[in-house]
């Protein structure tokens, strides 16, 4: 399948949000063993096993990443076998990014896994949250704490607008769109 609506300079970026977000392992594949690992980075079994909060919080997040996992397995898993490789990856990328530039929006099925991440942190005020929150929660994606404060910076217009979910997902929007090289909204993955 063609990928064009990936810019070539884009697909280094791809590639390492690939490698950063989804296959947590790094074996090349994503699978339901990655969004264990995820799941369990952030809501460790141990701490929801002692606090009723967290095991709800936990539970809450096994059940969006499943979900999200199982919907791109139904759009991306071109060979069925389980496994999301980068080029399936790819190829469902070049489609949401098709759809970003034509209506700037996610498939709702999409959306899903950025509203389960940005719900799964505990900010103080989700319609307003803080360099720091947003960085912590780039960290779980491994994402450089500078360059995180440099994407904050620019999306927030150094703090002029607040940072909540509809900010959040705009983020997301442009970090798929960018083909600027070495622009903040990058995150450093290019």
């Amino acid at each position: 399948m063609p990928r064009d609506n990936i810019p070539k300079t884009s697909l280094k970026k791809l590639g390492q949000f690939f490698t950063k977000t989804l296959d947590t392992n790094q074996d090349g594949l994503v699978n339901w063993t990655d969004f264990e690992h995820a799941v369990e980075a952030i809501v460790p079994k141990e701490d929801a096993e002692k606090n009723a909060r967290l095991k709800i919080l936990r539970k809450r997040v096994e059940q969006q990443f499943q979900k999200y996992f199982w919907d791109l397995c139904a759009v991306g898993d071109a060979n069925n076998d389980g496994n999301i490789d980068l080029d399936e990856w790819l190829d469902v990328m070049n489609d949401i990014i098709g759809g970003l530039k034509e209506k700037n929006e996610f498939p709702e099925w999409y959306e899903g896994i950025f509203k389960a991440l940005y719900r799964a942190n505990e900010f103080l005020d989700e319609r307003a949250v803080s360099r720091s929150e947003f960085a912590n929660m780039l960290l779980s994606w491994d994402i450089d704490e500078d360059n995180a404060a440099k994407a904050y910076e620019f999306i927030t217009e150094s703090g002029k607008k607040k940072m909540d979910y509809k900010l959040f997902s705009e983020f997301m929007k442009k970090f798929f769109l960018c083909d600027t090289p070495k622009h903040p909204l990058n995150l450093g993955l290019d």
